[in-house]
């Protein structure tokens, strides 16, 4: 008696089995395709910051991007040269090279900013110059300065796309002036949001105008600045690259604000470009939703218990994205084993959602109470 006391003892004691998850991920269903006005020629691309490239249209073959280079002039230099926001930064000495350089590009009828041999000028009065009037010389000025010589700085450039995974852009020049300085509508929109990311350039090209040394008041050539939200970026326009604009606008959808990156390439002429550009951000708005992806008291999984029986784990919360239509949306759902009893309503997990820029967790909770299993299936088990 006493030994079938001691097995019996020694079955009930043993260690009862976690109650085990199995996890489920969420579906939506598929989004209505987003309709844009896309131009006929070239190639174009639109974005956000935070969402990176939404969507594109035509080839998206690399093909001579004019000044839009200019902003990665711009961007490299700041990476060699770090600026402080509202910092000048250092004085930068004009030689007979530098006023060689206006001549040069003064007689192939570039952009020039003037300069005098002897004045100075700041990093961030030079960096207005190339972002604003669109100066060559200086584009070829700051490059000289911040690596030496051109040459380095177009080893220092074409690493720099790379690393940044602008596979498709190829730098020739600081300039753009050279149709071999190349890229793509999907790389510019990125380029856009590197761009509005460093507070310098955020800066400078929503400005109007400014006032430097020599050259005197310069204006911006984005005469679209400020209207429908714009604050930026870059015009281009030479005879091999036709129109180019990379343009970012401040916009409100569905209560959310949104910077759109928008970037036209190809087009018959600057003017064009501008306008179509246009035309894409204001019709980009119906791309964005905001839309419950998990739902308070949906399934993310269930508990199987060893002695019968199965509990659902569901979600305590809604979670909601703002998002472009149709663009990925990452579910992760961990649930994790429990020892029972538990009660309903306890945290045995979570759900986390991944769209764009945005991350969201909430509970997963016990739809119901996993009870202890039962004496005799404890001991026969």
């Amino acid at each position: 008696m006493s030994l079938l006391i001691a097995l019996l003892v020694f079955a009930y004691a043993r260690p009862i089995p976690q109650a085990a998850a199995t996890g489920l991920v969420p579906t939506l269903p598929a989004a209505a395709a987003v309709s844009l006005p896309w131009p006929a020629y070239g190639q174009s691309a639109i974005g956000a910051v935070g969402h990176g490239v939404l969507a594109s249209s035509g080839s998206q073959k690399s093909a001579p991007m004019a000044s839009t280079a200019k902003v990665i002039t711009a961007l490299v230099v700041l990476k060699q040269k770090p600026l402080q926001p509202g910092s000048q930064g250092p004085a930068i000495s004009l030689t007979d090279a530098d006023a060689a350089l206006y001549e040069k590009y003064y007689a192939l009828g570039g952009s020039v900013t003037q300069v005098a041999v002897g004045s100075q000028i700041s990093q961030y009065q030079a960096l207005q110059a190339l972002l604003l009037p669109s100066a060559n010389n200086i584009a070829d000025t700051l490059a000289v300065w911040a690596f030496g010589s051109v040459d380095n700085y177009l080893k220092s450039s074409n690493q720099y796309v790379q690393a940044q995974g602008l596979t498709d852009t190829k730098i020739a020049d600081a300039t753009g002036f050279s149709d071999q300085t190349i890229s793509t509508a999907n790389n510019l929109v990125k380029v856009g949001e590197l761009a509005l990311n460093n507070p310098v350039i955020a800066d400078i090209v929503n400005q109007p105008e400014a006032t430097i040394p020599v050259a005197g008041l310069i204006r911006n050539v984005n005469r679209q600045l400020n209207q429908d939200g714009i604050v930026g970026i870059k015009t281009g326009n030479t005879e091999g690259a036709g129109g180019c604009y990379l343009v970012a606008s401040k916009r409100v959808v569905s209560g959310h604000q949104i910077t759109t990156i928008g970037a036209v390439m190809g087009a018959p002429n600057l003017t064009t470009a501008m306008v179509d550009s246009r035309a894409l951000l204001r019709a980009s708005d119906t791309g964005f939703e905001e839309v419950v992806v998990v739902q308070k008291g949906q399934s993310l999984g269930e508990y199987t218990v060893a002695w019968g029986g199965k509990v659902t784990a569901h979600a305590k919360e809604n979670i909601s994205v703002f998002r472009w239509k149709g663009s990925k949306t990452k579910f992760t759902t961990s649930l994790n084993p429990q020892e029972t009893p538990i009660k309903k309503g306890s945290q045995v997990g979570t759900v986390e959602v991944s769209s764009g820029n945005q991350k969201q967790q909430v509970a997963a909770v016990l739809a119901q109470d996993i009870n202890a299993p039962a004496l005799r299936w404890r001991i026969f088990r």
